[in-house]
């Protein structure tokens, strides 16, 4: 019977006879920007090898991680050698993916969604949604552009591939008993982007959903 050890920190993993194993990663995603940009969702990568026994490090991606805005990438290394079996990368804060297309590595490579720009935005100041995480099926859908938010309705994000959702981003809502700043939501887990903040007053950033790795041994 097969069994699936999932790994939501950074840790080791162990093997005492060679085995078929089944390694998928998802990156974090990006943190949403105080300009206004939602944060890129987490890449997602899979591999499908028979592994040694021995030691394996496992490193979980996790929201902002360099201090930057930025998801970590999320990797699966042989111990001794040091060397990538399985790695996803993070969402960016700039809510690009430049990053994942460089970084994955896998038999199976799918991408986070966007984050959107606040352009046009209602007034000019809402922010963009953040982009969903990719998943075993696909790349993760792209935050909605501020340019479709109201004084009523935010940016929304985009969806994840069986994974993490991009958080909507912040806007400014005009309603009948309240007038202010309705904050960005964060992404959920794994991998969705967050939704980019109001740039104009009070900018709580919203947080990218963390990554995960889960090793399948048959």
């Amino acid at each position: 019977m097969a069994i699936t050890y999932t790994f939501l920190t950074s840790g080791t993993f162990g093997l005492t006879a060679s085995k078929s194993c089944t390694i998928e990663c998802y990156g974090a995603g990006g943190r949403g920007s105080k300009i206004g940009n939602g944060g890129s969702g987490g890449a997602y990568s899979k591999v499908i090898k028979t592994l040694n026994s021995g030691s394996y490090l496992v490193g979980v991606g996790q929201n902002d991680y360099n201090g930057y805005g930025n998801g970590g990438d999320t990797w699966f290394k042989s111990g001794s050698a040091n060397v990538i079996i399985c790695q996803a990368g993070g969402g960016r804060q700039d809510g690009t993916i430049d990053w994942q297309l460089v970084q994955a590595t896998g038999s199976t490579k799918y991408y986070g969604g966007y984050g959107a720009a606040d352009f046009m935005g209602y007034a000019s100041y809402n922010g963009g949604g953040g982009g969903g995480g990719a998943g075993p099926t696909g790349n993760g859908g792209n935050g909605q552009s501020a340019f479709f938010s109201t004084d009523s309705y935010p940016a929304t994000g985009g969806l994840g591939n069986t994974t993490g959702q991009g958080g909507s981003g912040s806007y400014y809502y005009a309603g009948p008993s309240f007038n202010g700043v309705i904050s960005a939501k964060d992404g959920t887990f794994p991998g969705g982007g967050g939704g980019g903040t109001y740039d104009y007053g009070p900018a709580t950033e919203a947080l990218g959903g963390a990554g995960v790795c889960y090793v399948t041994v048959a």
